[in-house]
């Protein structure tokens, strides 16, 4: 017990939690994170050539991708993610930002069902089929919901992506990236593969506060 509460405390000072927390920037040329959120948001151009911010708003176990000036998400701060309510929902204004990037919306934060935008997605997929870069972004952001406390939205998105380019015939460039890394972050969750792959274990993918708070 002890030992656990050591950990969380020493989680508090993360980078990762405190810029949850909107204590700290992110960086490089980065900002707090709900001076982001009220300033990035719908700012294309920005969140197209930035690469500095996609590791702040989507930690991960795994690694800190191409941002040397950020952590690799650690378990302790991942916990207090998942449980600090005002993180939680930080996170989900995160995600709104991105699917907003993607011409699309999150229609209902308790399933986390996602839709097209309907004045944006002929746009934001287009860009997002001429800039591939985007689909690591993709593979990091439902990594990370899943750890972060969401792993019911992936799920959503996943299976939206894949109707849009199986069935629909758009965004026909991702679908690489949908076969070989998108769903099997949703369908292989309880395999060895995985677990190499990201460093879950199925407690890393307990549910926010915001679903388990009583009502």
């Amino acid at each position: 017990a002890n030992e656990r509460a050591l950990l969380m405390t020493s989680a508090k000072t993360g980078r990762n939690y405190r810029f949850y927390a909107n204590e700290i920037a992110s960086e490089p040329h980065g900002d707090f994170i709900d001076s982001m959120h009220r300033n990035w948001d719908g700012n294309f151009d920005m969140l197209e050539v930035h690469h500095g911010y996609i590791q702040w708003l989507f930690p991960v176990f795994e690694n800190n991708g191409m941002n040397s000036r950020a952590d690799p998400l650690s378990k302790p701060e991942a916990k207090l993610i998942r449980e600090d309510s005002a993180c939680a929902r930080r996170v989900i204004r995160s995600y709104r930002m991105m699917l907003k990037f993607y011409g699309l919306q999150l229609v209902d934060e308790q399933t986390g069902e996602v839709q097209r935008d309907p004045e944006l997605w002929r746009d934001r997929y287009g860009n997002l089929s001429r800039n591939s870069h985007n689909f690591l972004r993709i593979s990091r952001i439902v990594t990370s919901l899943g750890e972060l406390g969401f792993v019911r939205y992936k799920r959503p998105l996943v299976e939206f992506l894949q109707r849009e380019i199986e069935q629909e015939g758009e965004l026909s460039r991702c679908k690489g990236s949908l076969e070989r890394f998108w769903l099997p972050l949703v369908h292989d969750e309880h395999t060895a593969t995985y677990a190499r792959k990201t460093l879950e274990t199925p407690a890393d993918r307990a549910e926010s506060v915001v679903f388990t708070a009583a009502t």
